[in-house]
């Protein structure tokens, strides 16, 4: 594939000499190279395949965000037969890798970001371009398969656990009836992904990237993927003022402990998808490190259902799961 792209670079940058540089992050299946050219001007390459249909949807989502005033990575050319994308270079700092500056430091990131997600969560859904492609919705079907995800990847998988017939039941009954209750939220656009490895900052600005998932779901789960985010540690003085900042930008028709609640229920969905996927992607994928995650991963899980009633039997897996990992020093 190397070659390849390096001929397809050829062609449009013509005998102007350029490196190329692969770039290894994240859990994708995409390919993304570093493109510099003479004077140290770069690029950045991407080329997604067919596994994974919603990779052909992230130029249209590219677009239609940038249409709402989002900061997204400016798309320089498109292959689309050969599934190509040439892209505005952002740069190595994620939000990730500033998770050890001060918290006065990094607050206004986070208060800069969540007011671009909102302009996503307010978009009308009536307003939805016609020709915008978007990946399967959230309702019965795709949170029992987050469900199934976390059980057999981390639970299965990782800490080698097999529930009772007894416990297996309870258990299904507390997590349908927490996807009946977020799907009673009124529906919007999320990222799906909205952690602080897919938050570039540049120019002091974030820029959202990794969004080919964005559907119709609950905004909760997005607040979870940033607010709760594994791999990053928060003091509950922050992560409360991020709660607060948002419920006040939002200013819902219903009070600020129901949103709290809300908040939780959103959190532990995300969780229990973040904590499958770190199983898959280590265990099945060989990318180790995704492993590393999964403690802190548990830690907030354990804090957000501690926030949710009727979640006991996830509770005392969750606790079982953290114990184990402890041991095996994950």
């Amino acid at each position: 594939m190397q070659k390849e792209i390096q001929k397809y670079l050829t062609e449009h940058l013509g005998k102007v000499d350029f490196n190329l540089e692969p770039i290894k992050k994240g859990g994708s299946d995409r390919q993304f190279f570093r493109v510099t050219l003479p004077h140290q001007d770069s690029f950045i390459f991407m080329h997604y395949g067919d596994e994974v249909e919603e990779n052909a949807y992230w130029a249209g989502i590219n677009r239609f965000m940038a249409s709402l005033n989002i900061n997204v990575p400016r798309i320089i050319k498109q292959d689309v037969s050969r599934h190509f994308i040439l892209l505005e270079d952002l740069g190595d700092v994620d939000l990730w890798s500033e998770r050890f500056l001060p918290w006065e430091e990094r607050r206004d990131y986070y208060f800069q970001v969540l007011t671009q997600i909102y302009r996503l969560h307010s978009f009308d859904l009536k307003s939805l371009p016609a020709d915008l492609k978007l990946s399967e919705s959230y309702g019965p079907r795709l949170y029992k398969w987050e469900h199934d995800y976390f059980l057999e990847n981390l639970v299965g998988e990782v800490c080698k656990i097999k529930l009772s017939s007894s416990d297996a039941a309870k258990l299904k009954k507390e997590l349908d009836e927490l996807s009946a209750r977020l799907q009673k939220i009124d529906p919007c656009l999320i990222h799906r992904d909205f952690q602080s490895q897919n938050i570039m900052i540049k120019n002091s600005k974030p820029v959202l990237i990794d969004f080919q998932g964005m559907r119709e779901g609950c905004f909760f789960y997005d607040l979870g993927s940033l607010i709760c985010d594994p791999y990053v540690t928060f003091e509950d003085e922050e992560r409360n003022e991020l709660i607060n900042f948002y419920y006040e930008l939002m200013n819902p028709a219903y009070s600020r402990d129901e949103f709290v609640r809300n908040f939780w229920m959103g959190s532990v969905q995300r969780l229990l998808q973040a904590l499958g996927a770190y199983g898959f992607l280590g265990l099945k994928k060989h990318k180790i490190d995704f492993l590393s995650h999964i403690g802190n991963g548990l830690e907030n899980l354990l804090i957000a259902v501690d926030n949710v009633s009727s979640l006991e039997i996830l509770t005392d897996l969750a606790t079982e799961c953290e114990t184990i990992l402890t041991r095996k020093k994950y």
